[in-house]
């Protein structure tokens, strides 16, 4: 599959999930980030706290974006989807993050790491992940571009993540 670079946001504050989800579409459309809605375009639910799971969804191109941001908001443990961007040689995915099963409260971005995706990381970093941090405006930002070290474990809870990047060095290091 392939190595994934990520960048963890926490948000400032729990929000509702589908009007979150729904802004912050609306924003990534306005850069060209764009829900992947075919080839290999689906979203993975993410396991409950309770560790109940959900079976992943195809979706088409005939779903609406607000269709499948209602369909993720279903699941109260949320998920992945995928997108698009011109500076990006594959999908990434943004994890959508709930640690108590009820409001949204981080988000994980991956990326596969390829030569390409290598080459462009300053566009990466300025035109995909810069921007989804200034549409979130969240409490804390890290993530490594080019360096795949990075290990965040969001399924292992919110204490883990705030240890493991307590005295590391990002390269998007944003902690208010």
């Amino acid at each position: 599959m392939g190595i994934f670079n990520s960048t963890l946001l926490l948000l400032k504050e729990k929000k509702a999930s589908a009007s979150m989800i729904l802004e912050l579409n609306e924003n990534l459309k306005s850069v060209g980030i764009l829900l992947q809605k075919s080839d290999y375009g689906r979203i993975i639910f993410n396991d409950s706290r309770n560790e109940e799971e959900k079976e992943p969804i195809t979706l088409q191109e005939s779903h609406t974006d607000e269709e499948i941001i209602s369909l993720l908001c279903s699941w109260k443990a949320l998920g992945l989807l995928s997108y698009r961007h011109i500076n990006i040689e594959f999908t990434f995915l943004i994890n959508y993050i709930s640690w108590d099963d009820v409001y949204i409260q981080g988000l994980e971005i991956s990326y596969q790491l390829s030569a390409e995706n290598y080459t462009n990381r300053d566009h990466i970093k300025n035109n995909v992940l810069l921007k989804i941090i200034e549409f979130t405006n969240p409490l804390l930002a890290v993530g490594s571009i080019g360096n795949s070290e990075d290990e965040f474990r969001v399924e292992l809870g919110l204490e883990y993540n705030l240890d493991y990047i307590k005295n590391k060095k990002f390269d998007i290091d944003i902690r208010l």
